[in-house]
């Protein structure tokens, strides 16, 4: 079920799983390493692990960062899934860490989508 929205920030809840989706900033002059550096940077400390993925149909690259906790939260994966310059933040939590399936199936899930023109115009080479 979606919460909403609130700052740029979409959320959808259900039970034993929460997903947060942040559209990132675009990044000018830097390269993938620095990117990831600057992320590792941000996040918290001692990940469980991390996973860097290349892409596919318009992905760049994907990476995320995997927590495992005590408490009603029993992970937390932060993933990322870059196109171009920009990227897509989706960070997922849930109660139960045997479900950790759920999390990187969804996170690998993550699509570009592209919106064409309803028209196409004779003669363009656009969508048929």
């Amino acid at each position: 079920m979606r919460d909403g929205v609130k700052d740029g920030v979409t959320t959808w809840r259900a039970p034993g799983h929460t997903l947060r989706v942040v559209p990132g900033s675009p990044w000018r002059c830097a390269d993938g390493a620095d990117i990831i550096a600057s992320l590792d940077a941000d996040l918290p400390p001692n990940p469980t692990a991390k996973v860097g993925e290349g892409g596919r149909d318009g992905i760049g690259h994907r990476a995320a960062w995997l927590y495992r906790q005590d408490g009603d939260v029993r992970f937390s994966l932060y993933g990322y899934t870059f196109v171009g310059a920009t990227y897509l933040e989706t960070v997922f939590t849930g109660a139960d860490s045997a479900d950790l399936g759920w999390a990187f199936d969804a996170w690998r899930s993550v699509t570009i989508r592209r919106q064409w023109p309803d028209e196409v115009s004779p003669g363009s080479r656009g969508p048929r």
